[in-house]
């Protein structure tokens, strides 16, 4: 059994499904740098040729799609944590991720995460105000022993809803230009602090008008020492220190994939997609003049190398997983029961227009984790051979004593009858 308070509470990322605002890209026409770059960002199918030889104007493509989404001071505009008030600029910071420009909670520093700097990884944290000291946690090593009052990633401290994460969110619905779905609301994804977050594919939708609840169920794995002898292949799981990656400073299976993907975009396009990390610090991001090759790259998905890459990334030995269990529920007709200041000014049919509530919890304040060992050591092994020759044929180890006396005892007498 496992407190739930000797872990990081999940990072958690959330995106609006709308790609741009629509007050940031009405003005762009057609045959311009920026109406290309909106054209990537909406996925919209467009003949990029011929926008090759245009001039950039020293706008590159992370910087187009920070200038149109929408900011997370926008985006998240209440936030409880722990039962208390907290400024949402104070937990949550801008990330690039493969749905654009999102917020991201509790995720390790990206002193701890990253090897080197990369101008494309964001930190939008208030400093005047954050008080929260940035501490190193992985799944093998842990917390450090000595830890400050206040730190991140943040452990969790009890179960129930009062104890966990809840924030509200402003979708902004008439200013939604093109979104990443079918329809209007946002893509959220809780996993361990030290992973890349996947949320195009893996992403879980929440709704614009109702109130989603998250609970949360922890599953933490760790590894006896005496498997670090058994083969890869076989064992199907590796230590931290035994991969070293080229831009993650931990290893994951999620973190081993995004470098292959990277890999990918890299040998056939010479650039990386900004939301992938930049493996080699000399390595350029795609812009336009590389976007027909991106798209025609993103249809492949993979070749031979790229699949051969991401064969040898095997799950991590020592592991923490979140597995939400959700539910939904839809705002009253006439009455908002949450209690934040941001909302004393607005109508009840904005708020069911515009807000979604979403809440984050633990249910349990123990978890049960598992321990990765050998299925038989040579102690089971020995056990088990002696038991079974035991059942079959009556060996024991008596028996053993009495071959080594008989065979002895054979020799003697023949070295007594040569001599």
């Amino acid at each position: 059994m496992t407190p739930i308070n000797s872990i990081p509470f999940p990072a958690i990322t959330i995106c609006n499904m709308n790609q741009a605002k629509k007050s940031k890209v009405e003005h762009l026409v057609p045959g311009s740098v920026g109406y290309a770059m909106l054209q990537k960002t909406c996925y919209r199918e467009t003949n990029y040729t011929s926008y090759i030889n245009l001039q950039h104007k020293n706008e590159t493509f992370p910087n187009f799609i920070v200038n149109i989404s929408e900011k997370c001071e926008d985006l998240i505009v209440s936030c409880m944590f722990h039962q208390q008030k907290i400024p949402c600029t104070d937990i949550f910071r801008e990330i690039f991720v493969d749905e654009g420009l999102c917020c991201i909670f509790n995720l390790l520093h990206p002193y701890y995460l990253y090897k080197f700097r990369s101008p494309y990884i964001r930190d939008y944290t208030s400093l005047e105000r954050f008080s929260d000291i940035a501490v190193d946690w992985d799944p093998m090593s842990g917390y450090p022993k000595r830890l400050p009052s206040s730190y991140y990633p943040r452990p969790g401290v009890g179960a129930g809803s009062s104890m966990g994460l809840q924030i509200i969110l402003n979708g902004h619905v008439n200013d939604y230009y093109c979104s990443s779905t079918n329809g209007h609301g946002f893509k959220l994804l809780l996993y361990n602090p030290i992973d890349q977050p996947r949320l195009k594919e893996s992403g879980l939708p929440v709704m614009i008008g109702r109130q989603t609840t998250f609970r949360i169920i922890a599953r933490s794995f760790e590894a006896s020492p005496n498997i670090r002898h058994i083969q890869r292949s076989k064992r199907q799981c590796i230590f931290s220190d035994e991969q070293e990656l080229l831009f993650y400073r931990y290893y994951t299976r999620r973190n081993c994939e995004s470098e292959c993907d990277a890999l990918f975009f890299l040998r056939l396009c010479d650039c990386i997609p900004y939301y992938l990390p930049l493996v080699y610090p000399n390595a350029s991001v795609c812009d336009v003049d590389r976007f027909q090759c991106l798209n025609n790259a993103e249809q492949e998905v993979f070749d031979d190398e790229s699949s051969q890459c991401k064969e040898l990334c095997l799950p991590s030995c020592h592991d923490l997983i979140f597995f939400p269990d959700s539910f939904t529920t839809p705002f009253g007709k006439n009455t908002f029961r949450i209690q934040s200041d941001y909302l004393k000014n607005l109508s009840n049919q904005y708020i069911r227009e515009n807000l979604a509530v979403v809440n984050f919890f633990h249910t349990e304040n123990y978890f049960r984790s598992s321990v990765r060992t050998s299925y038989t050591g040579s102690t089971e092994y020995m056990a088990q051979t002696g038991g079974l020759m035991s059942l079959m044929i009556g060996f024991s180890v008596i028996f053993i004593a009495e071959i080594i006396y008989i065979l002895l005892f054979i020799l003697s007498m023949i070295i007594f009858l040569m001599f």
